[in-house]
């Protein structure tokens, strides 16, 4: 159970069963970044993206990826919870309207982290999963854990997904602003799903139950006052949870961090075991613990580069004394904010002792979560103050207010470019904060910032820039304490060109070889792409026409089979690669990027598969 040895990609949890296709999906996460949002729907296509990273996998793939999943996958974050992208990616225009903001309730934080997915087969059936992590929706390279329960009515042992479904409907009524129209019924129509639907348990374990908290309804304080022995791994403690944990004969351990040990300090801990992650069990290759050791000095816990690692799964683990033990995970730390208001979502599985308890858990120096620990010794019985920690939660709190303000960009054409103006009421500053802040547009390049009492606008800004993100930096200083944030907001834009995402389409696609790719990718003929890069100069250019055995032009050798299979298989690949081509045709309704004996061959195709 939970080797360390074994490591999964979310990726891999997101790809559909064989045979399927994502129909509709959700997310929840405390934090966000863009390249990780372009990603979920790279996975979702079940394309091969073994690297997992955006730079990876090919521009055709992740665009068509994007614009054929991005107006059913939402993924919902806190507000003021989208991380600073170092740049604004190409495509991330295609993915605007999956990203909205949650407003927590105040002083608490939106923090799950899961997955509802739908999947429809061939015959039209559809199939739900849900996955549950401690895991946000970034490239961070923490320990996390991660839980699939596909849909099984026939399984062994299931649980049901009514209590999950319920728990994501409530959340609706917390956005900063409510989804457009079609959005929200997709949402809702998957929960629908998923009040009915019984997911399998998966083994060892015998039984599974949700463990909502934040809303109505939800569940309380998990765990029970007695247990034989018990393991606690929580990145973040508080007293308040600490002091809750089960009597216990037998063992007890809990796993965190060494700066939150200190903050609680060893008294509260009650003589458990307090150990912490060794240091090299997150780095992936011993070159790269060369870098980290030649490179930067970094914080605790983040890797070179700025990259948050080490340990943040969060799990309760603990033998009842009668044969069976349970397991929660999911989102919620072992603080008193995780049970005491925050959203969150944990499952909590049982099963029995032998293979789901806490020997098996922590192993042995060989095998288990004791080989990759070592113990930590707590310096002080007493908490130690972090004047800067608190300051972080306080500015954090102060971007949630900022965001829920619902802010807006207004556009206005200038010339060939645009301008973008900001629009908000600064609220006042609920917190007392000597706080600075200032914004800038995240996809305007070097953009200067402005103050944000004051009516900020940027000129000369592209069309691709007229995003929704607002980038918002704070710096603010209390007692000694200094700390400088930054985030994304979301706002909405007012008067961009309505056909600017086609507009963007036809940038992306403008050589005759791109378009020629994304149609073989649409009529599921990947493997012509090699034949492609084989007629094609290495700048990209078409080959002179071929003679003899190639026949005609470049495009007719490499996509009439591939347009003749598509058509014979009847499904509905013609049908995307048509919107594709209505999408590229410019204000006259031309295809300039193709030639006309292409466009010839091709409506004697779309014609002869309609009738």
């Amino acid at each position: 159970m939970l080797d360390p040895g074994e490591r999964h990609l979310l990726t891999d949890a997101l790809r559909p069963p064989s045979g399927f296709s994502v129909d509709a999906a959700l997310a929840t996460t405390y934090t966000v970044d863009l390249n990780s949002v372009l990603l979920a729907p790279l996975a979702m296509a079940a394309y091969d993206h073994a690297d997992s990273t955006v730079d990876a996998a090919t521009p055709v793939a992740l665009l068509e990826s994007i614009r054929r999943h991005a107006e059913h996958t939402t993924v919902l974050c806190q507000a003021g919870g989208m991380h600073v992208p170092p740049t604004y990616p190409r495509l991330a225009a295609f993915a605007e309207g999956m990203v909205a903001e949650v407003e927590p309730p105040p002083g608490r934080t939106f923090h799950p982290k899961l997955w509802l997915l739908r999947f429809t087969g061939p015959e039209g059936d559809y199939v739900h999963r849900f996955v549950c992590m401690s895991r946000n929706l970034t490239g961070d390279r923490s320990w996390d854990t991660v839980l699939v329960c596909d849909e099984d009515a026939d399984a062994s042992h299931t649980f049901d997904a009514g209590p999950i479904a319920t728990w994501v409907t409530d959340l609706l009524g917390s956005l900063v602003r409510p989804l457009p129209r079609r959005r929200d019924q997709a949402v809702r129509d998957l929960c629908h799903g998923f009040e009915s639907a019984r997911l399998a348990v998966p083994e060892p374990f015998t039984s599974a139950v949700p463990v909502p908290l934040g809303t109505a309804g939800s569940s309380g304080w998990p765990l029970p006052s007695t247990a034989k022995a018990w393991v606690v791994v929580s990145p973040f403690l508080e007293s308040s949870a600490l002091t809750r944990l089960p009597q216990a004969t037998g063992r007890r351990i809990v796993l965190s961090r060494p700066d939150a040990f200190d903050r609680v300090g060893r008294r509260v801990c009650n003589g458990a075991e307090t150990v912490v992650l060794q240091s090299m069990t997150d780095l992936a290759t011993p070159e790269e613990a060369i870098d980290d050791a030649t490179g930067p000095e970094t914080d605790a816990g983040r890797g070179r580069g700025g990259v948050p690692r080490g340990l943040h799964a969060k799990l309760f683990v603990w033998d009842d004394g009668q044969g069976i033990s349970h397991v929660i995970t999911g989102s919620a730390n072992c603080t008193g904010a995780a049970f005491g208001g925050n959203v969150e979502m944990s499952v909590r599985l049982s099963g029995p002792t032998s293979s789901c308890g806490v020997d098996v858990l922590l192993g042995d120096d060989k095998t288990g979560l004791l080989r990759i620990t070592q113990p930590h010794h707590i310096a002080e019985d007493e908490p130690t103050v972090d004047p800067t920690y608190a300051l972080e939660r306080r500015v954090e709190e102060w971007h949630v207010t900022l965001a829920a303000s619902r802010p807006v960009l207004r556009v206005a054409a200038r010339g060939e470019a645009y301008s973008l103006g900001l629009e908000i009421e600064v609220p006042p500053d609920p917190l007392g904060l000597a706080v600075t802040t200032v914004v800038k547009p995240a996809a305007v390049p070097n953009a200067p910032s402005r103050p944000i009492a004051e009516a900020a606008s940027w000129e000369g800004v592209s069309l691709h820039a007229l995003s929704p993100y607002l980038v918002v930096t704070s710096d603010a200083q209390v007692d000694g304490a200094v700390v400088r944030r930054s985030c994304v907001i979301v706002c909405e834009v007012e008067g961009a060109p309505e056909d600017r995402h086609r507009r963007l389409l036809r940038v992306l696609l403008s050589r005759q070889q791109d378009v020629l790719r994304y149609l073989m990718l649409l009529l599921g003929d990947l493997g012509a792409d090699d034949l492609l890069d084989q007629l094609t100069n290495a700048d990209g250019s078409d080959t002179e026409r071929a003679s003899g055995s190639f026949g005609r032009g470049l495009e007719d050798l490499v996509l009439l089979e591939p347009l003749m299979r598509a058509a014979a298989r009847g499904d509905d690949a013609l049908a995307r690669a048509q919107r594709l081509l209505e999408d590229l045709r410019d204000d006259e309704g031309k295809l300039p990027q193709l030639d006309a004996d292409f466009q010839q061959i091709w409506r004697a195709v779309w014609e002869g598969g309609q009738r």
